[in-house]
């Protein structure tokens, strides 16, 4: 079955290493996927505006460009569903997501289950601070995650050399040269003990994304911790009703009879799609 991708899944599953990146990138090499056909223009925005804020490398940003552009995505333009997101947006919110709700989405997801999927603009300065805390998490993740990937890349060019080496030796001793099999072997002692301290190097790098990933779920859960108390306490956690920018992935995922995956829990909870939603799991208590 079809599912409808917003920006915010395409994003998370082309760069996050986190649980809910990898929740996203299931996403995308699952079901066939459609959108409305601006979304590569927001998912590219919301990569631009992640590298300015330093929220992820120059080197990931244009990665992850490449990868949306390769991405087998059916697109839809606007015009057979004018009317039906006419029908569903609200009064006066007509404007689509503002780029720094779309990056915070992007960046900051796990929502909880009855909680909002982003983070507000209510939140008080300890939790302003939480939330730059976990976005400095999150990078470190991702730098952490790729330094780890260029380290696998170097081993599996070692252990290459390393067979070579071993294969030139024997070659050696076979034609009855063993001066020439020495230094073989020789040369693969020095790639063997390089491979080796790069082993280690992989591993404490895997631990270290452990941890990182850790802790970015124990922030994410205050967060959301502190997001539903403001619910419960009446104050206002989001907006009412769907942008038309939304309506138009609603009308789309209704239109196929297919799942809207998106990070915006909010959406769920809104009155008037007739679609169902695709959302991340809870981060673990």
């Amino acid at each position: 079955m079809t599912v409808v991708v917003d920006a915010s899944v395409v994003v998370a599953g082309l760069v996050s290493a986190d649980a809910t990146g990898q929740w996203a990138e299931s996403v995308l090499a699952g079901e066939p996927l459609a959108a409305p056909h601006l979304m590569p223009v927001e998912a590219a925005s919301i990569l631009h505006r992640a590298e300015l804020a330093g929220e992820i490398s120059a080197d990931a940003a244009s990665l992850a460009h490449a990868d949306l552009g390769r991405l087998r995505v059916e697109y839809f333009p606007y015009d057979p569903f004018a009317e039906r997101i006419w029908e569903l947006r609200s009064p006066g919110l007509a404007a689509p997501l503002g780029p720094s709700e779309a990056v915070r989405l992007a960046f900051s997801p796990g929502p909880s289950s009855g909680g909002t999927g982003h983070l507000g603009e209510t939140f008080d300065y300890s939790h302003e601070q939480q939330a730059e805390m976990l976005r400095r998490v999150r990078r470190g993740v991702v730098d952490v995650d790729t330094s780890r990937k260029r380290v696998e890349l170097q081993m599996a060019a070692l252990a290459e050399s390393s067979g070579e080496l071993e294969r030139r030796a024997d070659k050696a001793r076979a034609a009855g040269q063993p001066d020439l099999a020495q230094e073989s072997l020789a040369r693969k002692n020095l790639v063997d003990a390089q491979l080796g301290e790069l082993r280690d190097r992989s591993h404490s790098l895997r631990q270290q994304a452990d941890r990182l990933t850790a802790a970015a779920q124990r922030l994410q859960a205050k967060i959301d911790a502190f997001a539903v108390r403001q619910k419960q306490a009446g104050e206002r956690t989001g907006r009412p009703g769907l942008t038309s920018y939304e309506a138009w992935y609603v009308a789309l995922a209704e239109f196929l009879g297919a799942k809207l995956a998106t990070l915006d829990a909010r959406l769920a909870l809104v009155p008037g799609p007739r679609c169902g939603f695709c959302l991340p799991p809870p981060p673990p208590a």
